[in-house]
């Protein structure tokens, strides 16, 4: 299966889930928050009940379009909830829910209304949804100050429900009969984005009615503004130093950072025309001048412990780091993982994310693949973009050799770890698939010990040939002033484009260093570095095209979309669900289909959703991973390796599907599968079906027998 069909699949489920039952302050054995406890209505409804709970509410939106209304914000909502982002029961929501406790005191119908959930993704968001679930993201969490701050944000969000802004912008579009076609959809666009803008500025405005009467300080809000305009930079701003690299025997050169990091660009008075929030100027000036029509503001920052704060944000913080490593931005969690070891020095969780980002990186730019996480490097803002255009500048051989003394030094402050240890030895096997590199080129003393014997070894040069040693012959002379001039030529070229040659110091003489070297450059002997596989590979892969998969079916959602004249269709989609989901109970291998992903509905329950998040994030970062292997980069290592014990060869089955109805006459319906076994990330596909027919019971029938036919 190729990268850019798992990519594919995988933009479905956004940044993908998360893990945690409950987090020490060390944060050491960190693992990604799970939803927890028992699981709120909003997942345990089916779609239709919601539709009908809001067809019978409403108030806003005309009878002729309710239930088209309904269904559409409700499906988009299910989305959101199938694509296992979203948390609950955790510490972040439980933290969320505290400061909205806060704020609704004096509103208990309104409270009774609204619930509250964080989402996983690094983006810095917040989002009301119509049914009055309002989600914050570990993204914001990560970068605001304190309490307050998170207050507002709510408040803002909690206005858009009580204004009824969603319905409102859906009264609009239908009154505007928006047509691309149409000469007057220009001005229908522009009527709405201004609506949109006026929604904000009502919900900036009303939301301190709320946040004025919980006690918050005013002086908070302009900094929520700071917040969202800076929200593309790390959720720090920490000047690299030499520190970074972790190790005080090792030089890297100067000339190899630019001497300033690139400036922070971001403007307050953006161009916001084309956007449907209006600029940061323009909401600080409204901001202002409704914050004077309250008086006896306070001065509090927060009314929640500022230890449980700290605690929730720092949660938020090491999310960003799996995020970064998900979506293989190596070089932002090595950034990050810098600004959080000030906190937490020596951490195992960060060192052992430090180590897996270097291996990646390695991996990823031997394989020909630094365009991938190296691209607009002059479009990065602030003291990270002196990091990336230092790994931009490094050679193949220079990235591997100091990947090696990263993981190496990691290794050397945890011994016990396995996996840090694994992590290890991948990287060293990298160096056998360098072109032309030599082993025995490599230095046996550091770069500053280095300068230091060459120093030395000027300062004697005047009585090199003036000693007299009783008993030395001629010979034994001029063996001993060769042996001190080999010494100086050694150190003669320290120079900077020599620097990676003196990384791997007290590695040169190790003999499982070697070891591991030896072993892969056996391995690869026979095969072309530049062939990706080799003959016996194909002729091999060809005899097992047809072979039979085996072990257990995990299935998770499949992804069907149903169009009409080339315009998405959603009846017609949800006809596609139901007799897909019919069909499979048909065609499935008896006793082997194990898992069958989220189902929204009374059957709804929390571990199934934790391991539907868990196989989520195996797809996003499969989906970027572009290393010849999987076995040791696993994210989420300890919670996959226990999915894979508690399964017989888990196969991943990922099932996709789109029917079209371009005229009465006119139907087609295709789709296949992509299989991956789980423990090794290999992959196989279906065939691929088409049929000239609609969406009915033989024709998805047909798709299902045949993606079961592998098994």
């Amino acid at each position: 299966m190729t990268y850019l069909k798992l990519k594919t699949l995988c933009a479905l489920v956004f940044l993908i889930p998360t893990l945690l039952i409950a987090q020490d302050n060390t944060f050491n054995n960190f693992k990604t928050t799970k939803a927890s406890g028992e699981a709120p209505a909003i997942f345990t409804t089916s779609l239709n009940d919601k539709v009908a709970v809001k067809v019978a509410s409403n108030s806003e939106i005309s009878e002729e379009y309710i239930e088209n209304y309904a269904l559409y914000s409700n499906y988009a909502l299910n989305n959101l909830l199938e694509s296992g982002i979203v948390l609950y029961g955790d510490p972040m929501t439980r933290f969320v829910q505290k400061v909205a406790a806060n704020l609704l005191k004096n509103e208990p119908k309104l409270k009774e209304e609204l619930q509250f959930y964080v989402i996983k993704t690094n983006i810095t968001n917040a989002l009301c949804t119509d049914p009055g679930a309002i989600f914050i993201t570990t993204g914001l969490i990560s970068q605001i100050e304190n309490e307050a701050q998170l207050a507002y944000v709510i408040a803002h969000e909690i206005v858009h429900y009580q204004e009824k802004h969603l319905e409102k912008s859906f009264n609009k579009s239908k009154e505007s009969n928006l047509d691309p076609s149409s000469s007057s959809s220009s001005s229908s666009y522009e009527d709405l984005v201004l609506q949109s803008k006026d929604h904000e500025f009502e919900a900036d405005a009303n939301a301190l009615k709320l946040y004025h009467a919980a006690g918050y300080s005013d002086i908070e809000i302009n900094t929520v503004f700071d917040v969202l305009m800076y929200s593309y930079l790390t959720f720090d701003e920490i000047d690299i130093d030499k520190s970074f690299f972790g190790n005080s025997k090792i030089y890297i050169p100067q000339s190899y950072f630019p001497e300033n990091p690139n400036p922070i660009l971001a403007s307050e008075d953006y161009d916001d025309s084309k956007s449907s929030h209006p600029n940061i100027r323009k909401r600080k000036d409204a901001i202002a001048a409704e914050i004077k029509k309250y008086d006896n503001w306070k001065k509090n920052s927060s009314f929640i412990a500022i230890e449980e704060f700290k605690q929730v944000q720092n949660i938020a913080r090491f999310e960003s780091v799996r995020g970064d490593l998900l979506r293989a931005d190596y070089v932002k969690a090595l950034y990050d993982i810098y600004i959080l070891e000030n906190q937490f020095p020596n951490n195992e969780y960060l060192q052992t994310s430090k180590a897996l980002a270097w291996s990646t990186i390695s991996q990823t730019i031997i394989a020909g693949k630094k365009r991938t996480f190296l691209e607009d490097i002059d479009k990065k803002e602030g003291a990270i973009s002196m990091l990336y255009s230092f790994i931009s500048k490094l050679s193949y051989e220079e990235v591997a050799l100091l990947a090696i003394r990263q993981t190496h030094d990691i290794y050397l402050k945890f011994p016990e770890s396995k996996r840090i240890k694994d992590i290890r030895n991948e990287t060293i096997a990298l160096l056998a698939y360098l072109r032309n590199f030599e082993i025995n080129k490599l230095e046996s003393i550091s770069f500053l010990d280095a300068v230091s014997l060459r120093e030395e070894s000027m300062a004697d040069t005047a009585s090199i040939d003036t000693l007299d040693i009783e008993g030395e012959t001629k010979y034994d002379r001029i063996r001993r002033i060769r042996e001190q001039q080999s010494s100086k030529e050694s150190t003669a070229e320290l120079i900077d484009e020599k620097f990676s040659t003196f990384l791997l110091y007290d590695l040169v003489a190790n003999r499982e260093f070697n070891e591991i070297y030896e072993k892969e450059k056996e391995k690869l002997k026979d095969n072309s570095r530049s062939s990706l596989i080799s003959k016996r590979k194909r002729k091999k892969q060809k005899k097992e095209k047809n072979k039979k998969l085996e072990g257990d079916i995990i299935l998770l959602t499949p992804h069907l979309e149903a169009n009409k004249k080339g315009e998405f269709n959603l009846n017609r989609t949800l006809k596609f669900y139901d007799l897909m989901s019919k069909e499979i109970k048909k065609y499935a291998p008896k006793g082997r289909l194990q898992y069958r992903g989220i189902v929204l509905d009374e059957n709804f329950t929390t571990e199934e959703y934790n391991t539907a998040s868990l196989l989520h994030s195996y797809l996003i970062q499969m989906a970027n991973f572009e290393n010849r292997e999987f076995k040791n980069q696993l994210i989420d290592y300890e919670d996959m390796h226990e999915f894979l014990e508690k399964y017989d060869n888990p196969q991943l089955v990922l099932i996709s599907g789109k029917a079209n109805k371009s005229s009465i006459f006119r139907n087609h319906l295709f789709g296949q599968a992509e299989y991956i076994e789980v423990s090794t990330g290999k992959t196989s596909s279906s065939g691929y079906y088409s049929v000239n027919y609609k969406i009915r019971q033989a024709s998805v029938g047909g798709l299902v027998y045949e993606i079961f036919s592998k098994f």
